[in-house]
């Protein structure tokens, strides 16, 4: 005859397994990175000199191809004009200013706007994105200006792990703008302060620079990329789980003209 002690471990054991194996509801999300990157501008470069792509100097576009490992990336498209003071046809009348007119890729993707920062007095930036499905293969990507500025340029990026759904940051702060006109005193440094809503951002910066080196004095941020000859600078940075996630970007010992600052927000944001 078996006992009722005997019976009650025979019970136990496989309770206890089930909750040693219980998986952790507080692990941590997974982290975003960058999954690719390509640079288009609107001109070739050789040691001696550059010559513009563009015929006649009119609707000048840059292209670009773009391959990345990962599925379900947000691939995003920062583009600039200009490599002075400001990006108009009429340079340097600060009131024209050329617009991009289209962007498309071999694949086929819809792009969507997200921002176009366009202050009366800088170089303008525009933000597009997308979600590509899979993986990109040599994907080129092609953007068109308006106007007669031959100095346009962008950089494409793709970023694995995102929030395909809903990509952006919902603060209300984002994106964030800053031009050398309006909040920017010294000609050679500039700060753009900003606080995205959730951890685990990946934080974007544009740096429009006015003929100058890239920006300095950068970390904790890194260089992703820099377009027209160096002049069209994006950096990035992904914020910290807990604390405070404000963020603090410095372009010195350069000539920064506009700076846009924007955050990719991860799968389990809304």
């Amino acid at each position: 005859m078996v006992s009722k002690s005997r019976l009650s471990g025979i019970v136990l054991l496989p309770l206890i397994a089930i909750l040693v194996y219980v998986p952790s509801v507080n692990a941590a999300p997974p982290s975003m990175s960058l999954d690719g990157v390509a640079i288009g501008n609107s001109y070739s470069c050789n040691t001696s000199s550059c010559s513009s792509l563009c015929s006649n100097h009119i609707n000048c576009s840059a292209s670009a191809t773009l391959t990345t490992t990962d599925a379900n990336d947000v691939i995003v498209v920062i583009a600039q004009c200009g490599i002075f003071a400001n990006c108009g046809s009429n340079f340097p009348t600060p009131s024209s200013v050329d617009n991009i007119t289209s962007i498309v890729d071999d694949a086929g993707h819809p792009w969507t706007l997200r921002a176009a920062y366009t202050p009366p007095h800088g170089r303008p930036i525009w933000e597009y994105f997308t979600v590509a499905d899979s993986p990109l293969s040599s994907d080129r990507i092609n953007v068109t200006w308006s106007g007669s500025n031959v100095y346009v340029g962008f950089v494409a990026l793709g970023v694995s792990g995102a929030n395909t759904q809903h990509p952006w940051d919902p603060s209300r702060k984002l994106p964030a703008e800053q031009t050398l006109s309006s909040g920017c005193t010294d000609p050679r440094t500039c700060t753009i302060n900003f606080s995205p809503v959730a951890a685990q951002d990946f934080v974007m910066v544009s740096t429009a620079i006015n003929d100058d080196q890239s920006c300095q004095g950068i970390p904790p941020f890194h260089n992703i990329a820099n377009a027209i000859y160096g002049q069209a600078e994006t950096d990035a940075i992904v914020t910290h789980i807990g604390g405070s996630n404000a963020v603090s970007f410095t372009c010195s010992n350069s000539s920064p003209v506009t700076i846009l600052g924007d955050g990719l927000q991860g799968p389990g944001q809304n």
